[in-house]
């Protein structure tokens, strides 16, 4: 069924950050008789409050929800273990937001400590004139390879799951970079579309900061290999044009499926250079070091919420056998940059040959 959508109306739903790309001049109907498919894009009605009360606007502001706003987000999946597990429904029934960055799917579980999530009404899915249905894709980055004769080192940080302290890394990995005199890019390649992480990389001083939203995707849950690799590529190609350096992240912890998958692939092998992981105790920190090496992985350093004790972060650094870097230790330690760059995979002599893999 097509519903006419007038511009006026358009105009004052609240735009979520995951809708920032896209070009809305020549909506003018919604469909409420199709099955979504996720970075779909809605118009939603809230229906009632619950743990998320404040839509994140493209501008990161978050706005005040109240019941009868109309909103615009995009369909996902969610995998979130402090907050949600959720999937793109099969039908435009009411459904949850859950994600401040406008995601709108179907709860499947949620932490025994998070609230409800709010609820929403899909009004209809936003389409073109020709009423084709509106998908973040069609204003995805082309990520066009590069003609650079030496690409930037990629530093990838990952972590033992949510709250390790993987963007607080980023954020000191930036600034000391800064300090060295390097243009610096950051990307986000797996995750949950919201804008906390983004900004977060601009404030610490990142010239060029982009994630898996600007590759067409709401969120990264239940991607193939292919799709995943295709945005890392894309992602690492946009920041490489103007950087000397890129510094990548990816969401939740080693054994998220999606950050699993990455690790695994020789691909992203290829991709990157070297790797630091992030974690909230000496153990996971023993443990993660020897997980990743089990990959084919030299952990470079540790860091994230362990370092904020410097008890813990001796007993991280004796149980992994790596260097345990505090945020302290990025601003102050004149080799720390040095540290986090050490290769992944130091028996090659000159490192990965990223323009013969593609990149």
């Amino acid at each position: 069924m097509n519903i006419n959508l007038s511009s006026k109306r358009l105009e004052f739903a609240k735009k979520a950050f995951v809708t920032r790309n896209a070009d809305l001049s020549n909506v003018s109907k919604m469909r409420s008789d199709l099955a979504p498919s996720a970075g779909d894009l809605c118009l939603a009605r809230i229906e009632k409050l619950g743990h998320h009360r404040r839509l994140e606007l493209c501008s990161g502001r978050r706005s005040r929800l109240f019941i009868g706003d109309e909103i615009l987000v995009a369909f996902g999946n969610r995998y979130a273990t402090d907050q949600f597990h959720s999937v793109v429904p099969d039908n435009l029934d009411s459904c949850s937001l859950v994600a401040a960055g406008g995601i709108a799917s179907s709860l499947q579980t949620r932490h025994s400590g998070t609230r409800v999530p709010t609820r929403i009404k899909p009004i209809g899915l936003l389409c073109d004139k020709e009423g084709n249905v509106l998908n973040l894709k069609k204003w995805a980055i082309q990520g066009e390879k590069s003609t650079k004769l030496i690409m930037p080192h990629l530093i990838t940080v990952v972590g033992s799951g949510m709250n390790a302290g993987k963007t607080t890394t980023v954020s000191s990995l930036i600034r000391t970079a800064k300090k060295n005199q390097l243009n610096v890019g950051a990307i986000k390649i797996t995750g949950t579309g919201a804008g906390g992480d983004l900004w977060f990389y601009k404030d610490s001083g990142a010239d060029f900061a982009l994630d898996f939203t600007d590759a067409g995707y709401s969120t990264t849950v239940g991607l193939s290999l292919d799709e995943l690799l295709d945005i890392a590529r894309k992602l690492y190609r946009e920041a490489a044009q103007n950087c000397d350096i890129v510094i990548a992240e990816l969401a939740d912890g080693l054994y998220q499926s999606e950050t699993a998958a990455l690790l695994a692939s020789a691909a992203f092998q290829e991709m990157l250079d070297s790797i630091v992981f992030a974690t909230g105790d000496s153990m996971a920190a023993g443990a993660g070091v020897q997980h990743l090496a089990a990959l084919g992985y030299t952990t470079a350093a540790i860091s994230g919420a362990v370092t904020a004790s410097e008890l813990a972060r001796i007993e991280a650094e004796s149980a992994a056998g790596v260097p345990a870097l505090s945020v302290e230790n990025f601003e102050n330690q004149e080799d720390a940059l040095m540290i986090s760059m050490r290769s992944a995979f130091p028996v090659l002599e000159f490192g990965n040959d990223k323009l013969a893999a593609g990149f």
